[in-house]
């Protein structure tokens, strides 16, 4: 994808190319017919003062009075000529020595501007004119050799193009420093997006220049209806199941009255009802919790999260004097939202504590890619029956009491960031190792 600042470069380079080559073009076509003007002019006055000192003799034959003769006319080939033309009569300037211009008799009030190869491929500009004079035609051509102009006008041409290449230059860069500077809020919007996606805030704070700043409001106002939405939807399955609890309660409150001690089977029932229906309200309450956080990637403060579960669970587990080591290697930092790395690590250190016969450790470690891992001192767990762990509701030993379903949600969990739940043999401790594995931040 071409950047904003890849177009707005070429496309401004592209319009100074066009500009600068036209204007180097009028500017250079321009001067150039100013200056032959200027020449053609001063070759007419030179014409007409050949005219005044040219006349016809008594015998009818074309004198021309030496004394209105320029010696840039007698120097051979010194780039200033003349012809002048009467009938059959035709008079050189002697700066043409041997050769001569091919130069026709005009009418009289004519005038021609040529263009004739001269002397020495001298390129030349004659002005012919056609007069009259003691009532007979006549007709003067001046010409001059052009090297000096063209010359001059090369190299006006190749200085007028290095300045219009250096002003090129100036201009670019001092558009590509516009252009930086005006994108530099876009390069804050991103950053800001970046920390929103990290969960640091919850909105784009940068506004940004005009034309992105409606774009933003409506970022924000998306991200605003999104959260809103996810709020009302969790308080309202928060309140549906508050409700259904209570309802549940009163069934087996009701379950437990003398009337039914009669009745073992029905209270049975009743009882597996009642749990199986408790199940699926908190299972479905995870779910939702899981999809309904629209801000999902807040960093959470390991070292005292990790301290207030692990002193939680040593009061759980008081009767069994649970030893419970925790330790956060390097920069470890999970993003995520906090009750899911409680409900994760929760569950897998409430497994281990159930099946530990003392130890149980908790290692996070990893900066950008966090690994969790949980051991304890157990029994452990069968290899055929490990992959079996994460299925809702199985126990690999039901003498222990629980619903099956701790590690399943852990699993669950998991599986929402991307990350990979995996079981084995602790080879510190003895027992099991569960080992939680997040992808990479910004893979």
């Amino acid at each position: 994808m071409a950047s904003l600042k890849g177009r707005l470069t070429w496309g401004l380079i592209l319009s100074l190319i066009v500009l600068l080559t036209l204007q180097w073009a009028v500017v250079t076509y321009t001067i150039n017919k100013l200056t032959e003007n200027q020449m053609i002019d001063r070759l007419q006055r030179e014409g007409e003062t050949l005219l005044a000192g040219a006349h016809f003799d008594a015998d009818g034959q074309l004198v021309l009075d030496a004394k209105h003769l320029s010696a840039i006319y007698q120097r051979p080939f010194s780039g200033y000529y003349y012809v002048i033309i009467s009938g059959q009569q035709r008079l050189p300037s002697r700066s043409l020595w041997d050769a001569d211009l091919d130069i026709k008799p005009l009418q009289t009030g004519v005038q021609a501007n040529l263009y004739l190869p001269g002397p020495e491929q001298q390129p030349l500009l004659a002005v012919a004119h056609g007069y009259q004079k003691q009532q007979r035609p006549i007709t003067i051509a001046i010409a001059e050799n052009l090297t000096s102009l063209q010359s001059g006008m090369s190299r006006f041409q190749l200085t007028y193009a290095l300045v219009s290449l250096a002003g090129l230059i100036a201009l670019l860069a001092i558009q590509w420093l516009i252009v930086a500077h005006a994108l530099l809020p876009l390069r804050g919007i991103q950053e800001n997006i970046a920390r929103l996606g990290r969960g640091e805030v919850s909105q784009i704070e940068t506004k940004g220049p005009a034309e992105v700043a409606p774009l933003i409001e409506e970022l924000n106002r998306l991200l605003a209806a999104m959260h809103d939405k996810s709020r009302r939807s969790r308080e309202s399955l928060g309140n549906l199941a508050h409700a259904l609890k209570t309802r549940l309660t009163l069934l087996n409150q009701a379950a437990e009255r003398p009337e039914i001690n009669a009745l073992p089977e029905i209270r049975r029932d009743i009882y597996a009802a009642t749990d199986a229906i408790s199940q699926s309200i908190e299972r479905e309450l995870k779910r939702a919790r899981l999809i309904g956080d629209t801000h999902p990637m807040r960093k959470v403060d390991l070292k005292t999260e990790i301290a207030q579960l692990t002193h939680t669970l040593r009061l759980m587990y008081a009767d069994k004097a649970v030893n419970i080591t925790w330790e956060i290697t390097g920069n470890t930092q999970f993003h995520g939202d906090q009750e899911d790395l409680l409900e994760m690590l929760g569950n897998l250190l409430d497994n281990a504590c159930k099946w530990c016969r003392r130890n149980v450790s908790l290692t996070a470690s990893g900066a950008d890619a966090p690994v969790f891992i949980v051991e304890d001192d157990g029994p452990g767990c069968a290899a055929p029956e490990l992959d079996s762990l994460t299925r809702r509701g199985f126990r690999a030993d039901e003498s222990k009491p629980g619903s099956g379903l701790g590690l399943a949600i852990v699993h669950d969990i998991a599986g929402s960031y991307g990350a990979t739940l995996t079981f084995g043999r602790s080879a510190a401790l003895g027992g099991l190792r569960a080992e939680v594995r997040f992808k990479p931040y910004n893979s």
